[in-house]
């Protein structure tokens, strides 16, 4: 799977999501992610995650073996690390 398809879903699932994808190893199967959406400002840090994994669906357990995911609010995203 490549970084792009990954975004993709994610994107396509969380509709209006900045999403950053990165693999992390180059073997298109270990990823990190910077998701964010503003529909993640009522959700709890699990919630963020679980529904990011959603947009994945079985892509996660089956393409996917590893997920490094950082999530943000809309508000947070123009915040800088």
């Amino acid at each position: 799977m490549t970084p792009e398809k990954v975004q993709h879903l994610i994107e396509e699932g969380l509709s209006g999501a900045v999403v950053e994808v990165t693999d992390l190893q180059g073997t298109g199967d270990h990823f990190s992610a910077v998701v964010a959406w503003a529909g993640f400002e009522s959700m709890t840090l699990v919630q963020q995650h679980q529904a990011v994994y959603d947009t994945l669906g079985e892509f996660l357990t089956r393409e996917i073996h590893a997920l490094q995911l950082k999530t943000r609010t809309a508000n947070d995203a123009s915040e800088k690390d």
